[in-house]
């Protein structure tokens, strides 16, 4: 068994630990990792050992072997998905707490990351303008997204006289979910994991602006009315992951409130629209929801697996998820446990690293880091525009910018798709900046999103630079 190591070799361990945290707190040498899966694995193959290492010898054997295969996502030039950069503060309060050990999931088990959630989600509900009658830590914006569900689900059993609790989603049948043909995927896992499946999905078209059309949401609604289905449902996209738009979330909430729907919001970095003066009507009702989604290692630049559901009924959320166990003691004059509001049980304490980054940046921090992205944004754009052979595909509304490169006089179609995609693979190498694509209508696009706190217009400039050199070499060769 584990023996208390030796105070030598503790401090040899934390001193090489404070090393290289120092280290990977500066921006890294390259964005892009080259490397393929099977050199990687073979790197990384050995058998179990038998014996251990010495306690200092762990971490540099560890960083020896992932060396290749860690992405730069801490560089301003990481433009990928919707990923920020972690905060040093945040980092710092994260490996500080990981040492310290506490389990938010239970009162008793650390009063004071129950507290300090409770705090923090407070602060951050005051920061974004949302309900705040009942919210919750969680793993992301795709565990935030299944426990607002799960109240949702648990709310129309309520309205349709079912006890999905103790009776399950049998009484549910014909249950029908609205979201357009932007909704995230964790959206749809969600539904999945719920029992619901993918068949009480209805998807509905978006309009020119990539906003959910409202009036094919009203026909949605009136056709599945006709055929005896039961709407329950609406799910908005405040933020699009393809183009950055946003719903109209007055429209669907007074559809929500004719229809006696469920109206969840999925803002998990639309929610920060709210702090810039031009983004902040994209979101204009978000308080209107019943639910919503918000995710932390986007603008907020969190370490992953940080997520926060906010809920408009406090006593829905607890019904969804109460439960515990005879050895699960409370403490006197004990306060919430935390796991009676979520799947999870044991938890890790996320609001050390939340509370760290909302102190390090204040109100003002926090808004002038999205009001800067957005301006990034847009300046892409205009670099775009005035590239030969580069063009806009998407409106830049927030901070999303989607563009193809396109030789003269090619077509849209298959061809100028499948040069765009090898254009973002060449890219998800480079070493100074690296974007992530998608399929929209017109093609296959690139979409950087600018959520990371150190990209600058140099970023950007770079990823045009990169985008045309490869365009350029790889439509030749074609």
């Amino acid at each position: 068994m584990p023996s208390e190591p030796a105070p030598t070799a503790l401090d040899a361990a934390v001193s090489d630990l404070a090393a290289r945290f120092r280290a990977a707190l500066d921006p890294p040498e390259r964005v892009g990792a080259p490397v393929d899966a099977p050199s990687l694995r073979a790197r990384l193959d050995e058998p179990l050992p038998e014996r251990g290492l010495p306690l200092e010898e762990v971490l540099p054997a560890l960083a020896a072997a992932v060396a290749p295969g860690l992405v730069g996502t801490t560089d301003g030039g990481y433009l990928g998905y919707v990923t920020g950069g972690v905060l040093p503060a945040a980092a710092v309060a994260q490996a500080w707490a990981v040492a310290v050990d506490q389990n938010a999931g239970l009162w008793a088990l650390s009063p004071a990351a129950t507290e300090l959630e409770q705090l923090t989600l407070r602060w951050l509900a005051e920061l974004l303008e949302l309900p705040h009658e009942s919210a919750t830590f969680t793993s992301g914006a795709a565990g935030a997204n299944l426990v607002s569900l799960a109240v949702a689900r648990h709310w129309v059993g309520t309205r349709d006289g079912v006890d999905v609790n103790e009776n399950g989603v049998g009484g549910l049948d014909g249950l029908v979910v609205y979201g357009s043909t932007e909704l995230h995927f964790t959206d749809v896992k969600a539904l999945r994991t719920l029992g619901l499946g993918n068949r009480c999905l209805h998807p509905v078209p978006v309009d020119e602006a990539f906003r959910m059309d409202v009036t094919a949401l009203r026909a949605a609604i009136a056709q599945d009315l006709e055929s005896g289905r039961r709407p329950a449902i609406v799910i908005a996209s405040s933020g699009s992951p393809n183009t950055g738009a946003a719903d109209d979330l007055h429209a669907l909430a007074d559809i929500c409130a004719e229809h006696r729907l469920w109206l969840h919001a999925d803002a998990a970095f639309g929610a920060f629209f709210r702090l810039a003066e031009e983004t902040a009507p994209l979101v204009d009702g978000l308080e209107r929801a019943d639910s919503v989604t918000v995710d932390g290692h986007k603008w907020l630049n969190l370490p992953n697996g940080i997520g926060f559901a906010f809920l408009r009924d406090a006593h829905l959320h607890h019904a969804t998820f109460a439960g515990t166990a005879a050895y699960l003691t409370r403490a006197p004059d004990s306060g919430d446990d935390l796991h009676e509001y979520g799947i999870e049980a044991s938890r890790p304490w996320r609001g050390a690293a939340t509370w760290a980054a909302l102190k390090s940046l204040g109100r003002e921090g926090v808004a002038e880091l999205v009001q800067r992205s957005c301006a990034v944004a847009h300046e892409l754009g205009r670099l775009v525009e005035a590239t030969p052979r580069l063009e806009l595909t998407a409106p830049v509304v927030s901070c999303v910018t989607c563009f193809r490169y396109r030789p003269d006089g090619w077509p849209e179609g298959t061809r100028l798709d499948e040069l765009n995609r090898a254009i973002q693979q060449r890219l998800a190498h480079d070493e100074r900046v690296v974007a992530t694509g998608g399929m929209l209508p017109s093609g296959y696009s690139l979409r950087p999103a600018i959520v990371n706190w150190r990209t600058s217009a140099a970023h950007v400039a770079a990823l045009v630079e990169a985008t045309v050199s490869a365009g350029d070499e790889l439509a030749e060769a074609t």
